[in-house]
């Protein structure tokens, strides 16, 4: 961007909320913006070589927004948290926006700079713990209901309805107390809290509706956000009285006459302003309670980082009154990949790029000057999507038959000059009477009758036996139809053999169904794409050789160099449209499938990726480290996969690959359960003491490869543990402080750490079994998102051995303050 200013001014307004007042000193020179000065030209009707102008031509300014100039590499580090997964003493049922407060203020104390959460929109469409999945917004603007802390509502309510209502007001929270109390449970009860939360908000929005409505603070609250808030709220009406939030039910009330309808009803005295009115109550008291959180955040000087999804719910405010965004016949979703075979269907519609760009992105920018209201760094999740999106039909259950939109087909002349004439056999499911006595064995003629029709045969068995050719009946002939169909509803009480046989024989025409080589493009006849991971089906293996070459090549060039300009362009023109809009840091889940043009179109935008270290974007096991980019966030384990006490503990083999690899774990032929500090970091004294009383003091600077003549029996200044031992069944407290440094030492320009791998460090705090702080299961897209920390945040906040722990790790590492040491 070039601006234009009468005087050179300080261009280093970092995205973290940083004001000038928090920069560092100008003395620096990687401080001083890039300054033009004009060159001085002759006064308008002067003559060259006349008298110079006394009049100043401003200075140009260069601002490259890709990037921020810091004295040293900026580093931060923090930790990671859903809201609904905190407790406090004052917490009903769920974490809320006020308990952030004090996660806010337990990251300080440890030193750390950030706290980032999971998405906090609404998502409230079955109404019931479906709805706990936080990416599938209802609205991508109003917050969840869930987050609300009741109790500042009574009592503002109590405050506003005066003295002469205070027994109500007292009975209300008389009821919240026993509500808290009987919600204090290990996991979150999403629809009895949730239940609670609005039939108190409900009753406090009736006791003060009208002072509420009339007062200047509501006012202004609903002119600034009218454009959604409108829409919102008689959505969460209609849905209310309609019982289903499937919009394109409501009959002259769906997506046809959205806006006609906001206007009529959103007005007082339609037929459900009461509702409309009650929803502006609740979503005013949420934002309130958020940008409080926040403004603590910056007031400490920490880093409130949101979360972006991908995706809206296909029954949603956005996708009613705004049909023409989205792909309403298709769905979103991954790829099969090394953790979940079937790739994974997430429901949600993609997204009419075409569309969208009429307006220059006007929905997404939207978005993100929004969430800018409450945070100071964002992560948009799943940023592949921006590159190009696995869509599926919408009658897909799983993911595995998708194909990435946007991207150039194989057209029918490409096969045609390859000798591959036979489209159909290529795309449509081969099944044939070897197949079926394959998967289902004595069974296959019951498969045969009940699901297919035949159409022929091709060859024989070596027995003589014809092979007969058959296709699914039109009632099955989609995951929707096979799937949804009455033929594997099995009663309750039914013996274990005829769930397990329902149950394979289902898996078994899924898998049949699945069985094809491409795919047809529906809304194009000449366009296919080869149906991911080909190679695994009997339908590629029973080709001729030469079928099988020239399929492979295709299939290489489709998911290969054929995309890379398409995808690399077509991210071009979308994240920039964010980007502009916001002051916020911004950093992109880049896990799973990603193209080579990622990377560089990352680095130019100035947008951070993301490294798990089980999933590592380099050759190898485990990602390293040591050997980040710096524009990363790196982080142990994050909400999609277990925790790293889960992980560690789970595999034998794999947990001793992982300490002799990437911890340095020292031995005399095997291993030893002691795990020297990272490259970076200094030995320790271990003073006398156990546990959490343990202190740390730096003795000289080592790196991993000089520990080979510690002593075994841990002698000496040094203090190491037995090295003749393999390495711990459990991830005990030194092994994941190991595993924290390391990280904490990386190269990235942040490390956060999700709040249970924190939790690990103190003994008292790990003896929860690891797999149930597990907070989401991708291979189960009706998972209950419920997962509750054990620990309240004001016992963390107390216990100041616990976060000296933490800081003197972020001291060591040199991420202080957000600050380069040396």
């Amino acid at each position: 961007r070039v601006r234009e200013a009468d005087s050179p001014i300080s261009l280093d307004k970092v995205r973290l909320g940083m004001t000038s007042s928090d920069s560092p000193a100008s003395d620096s020179p990687e401080r001083t913006p890039a300054v033009q000065q004009p060159v001085q030209q002759p006064e308008r009707g002067a003559r060259a070589g006349g008298r110079k102008s006394h009049h100043r031509s401003p200075s140009r300014i260069v601002a490259r927004d890709g990037h921020f100039r810091y004295p040293g590499a900026w580093r931060g580090s923090g930790l990671a948290a859903p809201v609904f997964s905190l407790r406090s003493c004052d917490s009903v049922g769920a974490g809320d926006f006020v308990d952030l407060r004090t996660l806010v203020d337990v990251a300080h104390a440890g030193g750390m700079n950030v706290v980032q959460v999971l998405p906090v929109n609404d998502t409230t469409v079955h109404n019931m713990w479906w709805d706990s999945y936080p990416y599938s917004s209802v609205s991508v603007f109003a917050l969840h209901p869930l987050y609300l802390r009741i109790q500042q509502v009574v009592s503002e309510s109590a405050r506003i309805a005066g003295p002469e209502h205070a027994n109500r007001f007292a009975s209300l929270q008389a009821e919240v107390n026993k509500a808290k109390a009987a919600l204090d449970l290990k996991e979150v009860d999403y629809e009895a809290t949730v239940k609670v939360k609005m039939s108190v908000a409900r009753r406090c929005f009736e006791a003060v509706k009208t002072p509420f409505l009339n007062s200047a603070e509501f006012s202004e609250f609903l002119a600034e956000n009218a454009a959604w808030l409108k829409p919102y709220a008689v959505f969460c009406a209609l849905r209310d009285l309609f019982g289903t939030a499937q919009h394109w039910r409501w009959g002259s009330l769906g997506s046809d006459n959205g806006a006609g309808t906001v206007t009529r009803l959103s007005q007082p005295g339609s037929e459900v302003y009461n509702t409309v009115a009650l929803h502006y109550f609740v979503q005013f008291h949420l934002d309130a309670q958020l940008r409080a959180a926040a403004a603590h955040a910056k007031r400490v000087g920490v880093i409130l980082k949101g979360d972006l999804p991908i995706g809206v719910d296909k029954a949603s405010v956005d996708t009613w009154m705004y049909p023409n965004l989205f792909r309403m016949h298709t769905s979103t979703g991954a790829p099969p990949d090394d953790f979940d075979a079937n790739g994974q269907n997430w429901g949600f519609p993609t997204y009419n790029w075409e569309e969208m760009s009429k307006d220059g992105y006007g929905w997404w920018r939207a978005r993100m000057s929004h969430l800018e209201r409450y945070f100071s760094a964002m992560r948009i999740d799943h940023v592949l999507g921006f590159f190009r999106i696995w869509e599926l039909p919408a009658h897909t259950r799983v993911g595995r038959m998708g194909r990435f939109r946007p991207s150039v087909p194989i057209r029918r002349h490409e096969l045609e000059q390859r000798g591959l004439w036979f489209v159909d056999r290529l795309c449509e499911p081969r099944v044939t009477s070897a197949t079926l006595r394959e998967i289902f064995g004595n069974r296959d003629g019951e498969v045969a009758g009940r699901f297919m029709e035949e159409t022929g045969h091709d060859g024989h068995l070596p027995d003589g036996r014809a092979i007969h050719t058959y296709r699914f009946k039109a009632e099955f002939s989609t995951e929707e139809g096979l799937l949804g169909s009455d033929a594997f509803k099995i009663r309750d009480g039914s013996p274990d053999w005829l769930v397990e046989e329902t149950e394979a024989m289902r898996k078994g025409l899924l898998h049949l169904q699945h069985n094809v080589c491409l795919l047809r493009d529906p809304e194009d006849p000449d366009a296919f794409y080869p149906r991911i991971e080909m190679q695994k089906t009997s339908s590629f293996n029973e080709l001729e050789g030469w079928s099988k070459d020239a399929l492979n090549w295709l299939y290489d060039d489709y998911f290969g160099a054929r995309q890379d300009k398409l995808w690399r362009e077509n991210a071009r023109r979308t994240l920039p449209a964010l980007m502009n809009c916001t002051g916020q840091l911004v950093c992109g889940e880049d896990l799973g499938m990603v193209p080579p043009c990622v990377p560089p179109v990352l680095d130019e935008l100035g947008i951070l990726g993301l490294r798990i270290q089980r999933m590592p974007h380099e050759p190898g096991e485990f990602g390293r480290p040591n050997r980040y980019p710096y524009a990363t966030v790196c982080s142990p384990s994050c909400h999609d996969t277990t925790t790293t006490r889960a992980w560690y503990e789970a595999d034998r083999h794999r947990r001793a690959r992982y300490a002799h690899q990437v911890l340095g774990m020292q031995g005399d032929g095997q291993l030893a359960s002691c795990f020297p500090p990272p490259m970076a970091y200094r030995v320790e004294h271990v003073e006398e003491g156990s546990g959490a009383q343990r202190r740390r003091t730096s003795v000289g600077s080592v790196g991993a490869g000089d520990l080979s003549g510690v002593g075994a029996d841990g002698a000496g200044d040094t203090g190491f543990i037995e090295r003749q031992h393999p390495p711990p069944d459990k991830c005990e407290p030194h092994v994941m402080r190991a595993i924290v440094r390391q990280h904490m030492a990386s190269p990235s320009a942040l490390a956060i750490f999700p709040a249970q791998d924190l939790l690990a460090l103190e003994p008292s705090y790990a003896q929860r079994p690891a797999e149930e702080e597990t907070i989401n299961d991708p291979t189960n897209n009706r998972h209950y998102w419920r997962f509750r920390l054990h620990v309240r945040l004001e016992d963390m906040l107390a216990n100041s051995e616990w976060l000296a722990d933490i800081r003197e790790m972020v001291n060591e590492s040199g991420r202080v303050d957000g600050k380069m040491t040396t």
